[in-house]
């Protein structure tokens, strides 16, 4: 045997007819496909078999396709390079005007990356692989989830080990499974005849016996016993394995699979296992020296170390690394150390990015490579891969490094770190700061005429100029984004900038204004196919139809965005939904009805972390109790409510809040209390539709 990792595809694939048939079948029919089984069962090479198949194919969805092969780990800078080559680096850099949702739930964040889902679905017909999809974080999931929903001529094929990682959740009836098992007995024994054919049976027999019919464990075994000297040599290795301790097995067959190499080689090979699984030509020597080309040819050559993608290299098996990896506990005591030396000769490259990658949840190493490192474009993608996974604080971080890196000096990538770090402030509820962020980025694209900048910019401080509560200054913002993207010809813009304008219409008490924005920006997204927007939209019309006291109506474009929402897997948007049901059941008086909608809705919001979405939904739990009579815990609930709006800054659902407060005081006679919190709330309500509801408790509480 040649080589370790020869693959078992073509005409050395034996034992997976009938399961190659099955996935090719299921590919044609499903836009996902799972494929299980424990590391070492043969899930790859089941996908390069079937991806040469596709070349040969004559009819049906398969009929020489282009076929691509990702890893899970890199997964949105893979996407990038199929769907948006030439778009990739604008893309990666860019900061986004974001949409800002209904009632219900507070700000609407869409955490997935708005400018792949945008080319994926356009795209055309491709089929994607994506080896190692357990590493794929729950917002990559459902990235994958929409673009199908978006784009049925897509297909993704995942490769996922079991056990599954217990926080990966796929949602049952989208996707279609393929589970591995061992080989039989038969198909292991060819498998070590074609690769060793002057094999005795006593050593055939048992490689068969220990590989436990895992075609990885047959191969390494023949792939060792191929570089003993003699059969008696090849025996005594064989017997020192145990029958029935896989793990242990593995260990050993490890170790002397290593043994097979020069000390030169086996030195290489164990740098390679403490870097990046994802290895480029300028990290092998970031890691390893320069004077490494013997020793890398020799485990190129025996298949140790193969290619994986474009000038991409890695380990031939995560068994394997593993291995390497635990036994140098010492080297990984000096992780930091080594990882700081090697991005020393790549900080300037892109290169960085994998060695970032791999550090990203080990925070002291990863904040000391982000300051060494100088590649713009890293730190960007580094930023937004934390920011796409909901990781705050470090995007946070890695953006005001960007933004130090480039203040004064690169202007455009000066106005994308701002526009950035405003976006998480808002999020964070902090909105003077994203204010002050959001302003800095439109005067930069200004000075620099970068039009989309311009309409995102503008976009933006119109969120952060609604969520205040400021409306007039809202709709100034919303108005020249609006015609920015109108200029631009950008719809999905269009639709963002209209269904804000609707919001603001709806706040201020405009209602026939309000649907009709509302009906504009549900007519685009339905034209771009945008699930996403289209839920958004029926759920702000369903708002309008409830404050109209169309009660069955409101049910019903909540029910449509609702059903949207879970097929997208957007629980913010699911959050929202159930609130407004929760309010329409609370109208109709049906109170145990509204309280569960209410509770599902909470606990939604507590798992995204949205600040604005739990302060509703404890309000609006609230009301009911103080509906009930339970006052106490009406004002228990309207308390926890207030100080989630006092930390976004949300004026509107302040006073909103304190005049409940106040109502709740009335019921309980105690009218001190209930002057004081109106009038509290009467300052803040200056301009809203809830104004002038304010004006007339105030009137009748002083009446008595």
């Amino acid at each position: 045997m040649n080589k370790i990792s020869d693959p078992q595809y073509g005409d050395n694939f034996v034992g997976r007819g009938e399961k190659i048939d099955e996935l090719k079948e299921k590919i044609e029919n499903n836009e996902i496909v799972v494929i299980t089984g424990d590391r070492g069962i043969g899930k790859t090479n089941l996908t390069l078999v079937v991806e040469k198949a596709t070349k040969e194919e004559k009819a049906g969805f398969l009929k020489k396709k282009i076929c691509y092969h990702v890893n899970g780990s890199l997964f949105y800078e893979e996407m990038s390079k199929i769907f948006a080559p030439s778009k990739r680096i604008a893309g990666v850099t860019s900061s986004v005007s974001t949409p800002v949702g209904g009632a219900g739930g507070g700000i609407s964040w869409n955490p997935r990356e708005s400018f792949i889902l945008e080319y994926m679905e356009k795209s055309k017909e491709k089929i994607i692989f994506v080896e190692n999809a357990h590493e794929l974080k729950k917002v990559e999931f459902e990235t994958i989830f929409e673009a199908t929903h978006r784009n049925n001529r897509l297909r993704f094929i995942l490769e996922i080990a079991t056990p599954y990682k217990y926080d990966v959740q796929l949602r049952g009836g989208s996707y279609e499974v393929i589970k591995l098992k061992e080989l039989n007995n038969d198909d292991i024994e060819k498998i070590v005849i074609r690769g060793c054919p002057n094999f005795s049976d006593v050593i055939v027999n048992r490689i068969i016996s220990l590989s436990k019919g895992y075609p990885y464990v047959a191969r390494s075994l023949a792939y060792i016993c191929d570089r003993k000297n003699a059969e008696e040599e090849m025996f005594e290795f064989l017997e020192t394995l145990r029958d029935d301790d896989l793990s242990y097995n593995l260990n050993k067959i490890h170790k002397e699979v290593l043994e097979t190499l020069d000390k030169d080689s086996q030195e290489v090979i164990k740098e390679l296992a403490i870097a990046p699984a994802t290895l480029t030509s300028n990290l092998i020597e970031a890691f390893c020296g320069e004077e490494v080309d013997t020793p890398l040819n020799d485990i190129i050559e025996r298949g140790i170390l193969v290619a994986s993608g474009e000038k991409l290299h890695r380990i031939y098996h995560p068994l394997f690394r593993e291995y390497l990896r635990h036994m140098q506990r010492i080297a990984f005591g000096n992780k930091k150390e080594i990882y700081c030396r090697a991005i020393e000769k790549v900080k300037s490259e892109f290169d960085s990015f994998f060695i970032l990658l791999e550090v990203f949840n080990e925070p002291d190493i990863f904040k000391e490579l982000i300051k060494r490192t100088e590649n713009y474009e890293v730190i960007n993608s580094i930023g937004r891969q934390a920011y796409t996974w909901g990781e705050l604080e470090q995007a946070l971080y890695t953006w005001n490094h960007l933004l130090e890196r480039t203040k004064d000096k690169d202007k455009e990538v000066e106005s994308i770190a701002r526009g950035n770090i405003g976006n998480v402030y808002r999020i964070k509820g902090e909105l003077d700061n994203a204010l002050e962020y959001h302003r800095k980025a439109l005067k930069l694209d200004e000075e620099l005429g970068i039009k989309e900048g311009i309409a995102a910019a503008l976009g933006n401080i119109g969120n952060v100029y609604q969520i205040k509560g400021e409306l007039d200054n809202a709709l100034g913002y919303y108005e020249k984004a609006l015609k920015l993207d109108e200029e631009l010809g950008s719809k999905e813009g269009i639709a963002i900038a209209l269904g804000n304008i609707g919001n603001l219409y709806r706040i201020k008490g405009e209602l026939d204004n309000a649907l009709e924005y509302y009906e504009k920006a549900l007519k685009l997204n339905e034209e771009l196919g945008s699930k996403e927007g289209m839920a958004i939209g029926l759920g702000n019309i369903g708002i309008v139809y409830q404050i109209k006291g169309e009660l069955d109506n409101a049910l019903g474009y909540y029910g449509k965005a609702l059903k949207l929402n879970e097929e997208l897997g957007r629980k913010e948007g699911m959050a929202n939904q159930l609130g407004n049901m929760g309010i329409v059941y609370q109208i109709k008086g049906e109170l145990d009805n509204a309280l569960d909608y209410y509770g599902k809705a909470l606990k939604l919001n507590e798992e995204l972390g949205t600040k604005g979405g739990m302060a509703a939904d404890l309000l609006n739990i609230g009301n009911v109790y103080r509906i009930k009579g339970e006052l106490d815990n009406a004002l228990e609930y309207y308390l926890k409510a207030l100080k989630k709006f006092k930390n976004i800054g949300n004026r509107i659902e302040k006073a909103r809040t304190l005049m409940n407060i106040g109502d709740a005081f009335t019921q309980k006679g105690d009218k001190e209390q209930t002057l004081d919190y109106y009038l509290e709330a009467q300052d803040l309500a200056i301009g809203s539709s809830i104004f002038e509801e304010i004006n007339k408790r105030i009137i009748i509480i002083r009446s008595k």
